[in-house]
């Protein structure tokens, strides 16, 4: 394909089907904790301070300020001295490659470091804090808060893809606060910039621009999970819209590895409560009782009975904070017994099995191809030229 497609992509944005691909996506960060004050240092390189569009200083290596809210503005301190109050302030990078460190101060949280710009503003009484960041910068950071620092080079291809397609297919999720994704679990686990294991930079570059469609070549929902228990979840058993390409798989890889297996136990009278209150259920008929004191599905099921399906898994492991909705029950001795297997929604990639592939030698692609069926991989530079056949 015609490699210059990618930067025009890139570089001017496009709507294919709905989806909106570019060089620069924006971050909430500290989202859910915002912090009232931060502690902003320069890393690496030279940055811009402006206020209201007008610049305020040169920031180089090891120089800091202070950024608070006061008076519903964000109020800048530097060198003991304030600078000024601003609704916006921009941090923004003067060469490539420059980074910043941010520290929350109230509350205090740990030091985070960032590739490329920061924009804040004021909400409510707090910072509004957004990384303006190169979408491959971020792909290596959600790599590493995702993944960790210890898995093999081929696993970290494939988990690049995966957040590759996923961030560009929920550009819109945050659209109302006024950025792309945010940095937690709901969007994708983000701490900064990749720093603890090369291999993770490496693999993004060597996956750069790669995502993973349909049949219809549109950019799917890349959803994955840490552990399948041994058998993923079809999306429609775990949400409620069926998608060709999430299909439940035996997932032999999953087995025995670190969130295989997981047990809990609640008292009998509270669980039995918890039927009769929230389902109407009838723990008073023996039959009834029975099936939901005495549950052994030898594969994934919907319902906890097959004589109420009001009952789904789902929300009873949402209800009682299980790791999956893959388990087992046994009463004894006035308690209820859950023994389960995996950990996570079910639905597409399993962490774990992906892991262990990738061990066994298996390429990013037949992984990928394992989890999500009826797939293509494909570089972003080629969307342009399939939509227009």
């Amino acid at each position: 394909m015609h490699r210059y497609i990618i930067t025009a992509i890139f570089i001017l944005g496009l709507q294919l089907g709905g989806f909106a691909i570019r060089e620069v996506i924006n971050v909430g960060i500290f989202w859910g904790t915002l912090p009232s004050s931060s502690l902003i240092s320069i890393e690496l390189g030279s940055y811009d301070l402006i206020g209201d569009g007008h610049a305020v200083k040169t920031m180089a290596e090891n120089q800091t300020f202070l950024a608070a809210v006061s008076g519903g503005k964000v109020q800048i301190t530097s060198g003991g001295k304030i600078i000024g109050s601003y609704h916006k302030v921009n941090l923004t990078r003067k060469v490539w490659g420059a980074c910043f460190n941010l520290k929350g101060t109230n509350p205090k949280t740990d030091r985070r470091t960032y590739n490329d710009n920061l924009v804040l503003t004021v909400n409510g009484n707090r910072l509004k804090l957004v990384n303006s960041v190169y979408i491959e910068h971020y792909i290596a950071g959600v790599v590493e808060a995702e993944s960790g620092s210890k898995e093999t080079f081929e696993f970290y291809k494939v988990q690049a893809i995966i957040a590759r397609t996923y961030v560009l297919t929920n550009l819109n999720k945050y659209s109302k606060y006024g950025f792309n994704v945010c940095d937690r679990v709901n969007s994708q686990v983000y701490k900064g910039k990749s720093t603890r294991n090369p291999d993770i930079v490496r693999a993004v570059n060597a996956t750069k621009g790669l995502v993973l469609v349909d049949s219809d070549i549109n950019l799917i929902q890349a959803v994955f999970h840490s552990n399948s228990g041994g058998q993923t979840v079809n999306s429609e058993d775990a949400w409620s819209k069926p998608m060709g390409y999430l299909r439940s798989v035996p997932d032999t890889f999953s087995k025995d590895m670190p969130h295989y297996n997981w047990k809990t136990f609640i008292p009998e009278d509270k669980w039995l409560n918890y039927l009769k209150k929230n389902y109407k259920y009838p723990v008073e008929d023996s039959t009834y009782r029975e099936y939901v004191l005495s549950y052994c599905p030898d594969v994934r099921d919907v319902f906890l009975s097959p004589l109420d399906t009001t009952i789904r898994l789902k929300d009873i492991r949402k209800d009682w904070g299980l790791r999956s909705t893959f388990f087992t029950i046994k009463a004894s001795d006035g308690y209820v017994y859950f023994e389960g297997k995996g950990f996570g929604h079910g639905v597409g990639l399993s962490q774990e099995g992906a892991m262990k592939m990738a061990e066994l030698g298996y390429p990013y692609n037949k992984i990928l191809h394992y989890y999500y069926k009826d797939t293509h991989l494909i570089h972003l530079s080629a969307l342009d030229f399939f939509r227009s056949e």
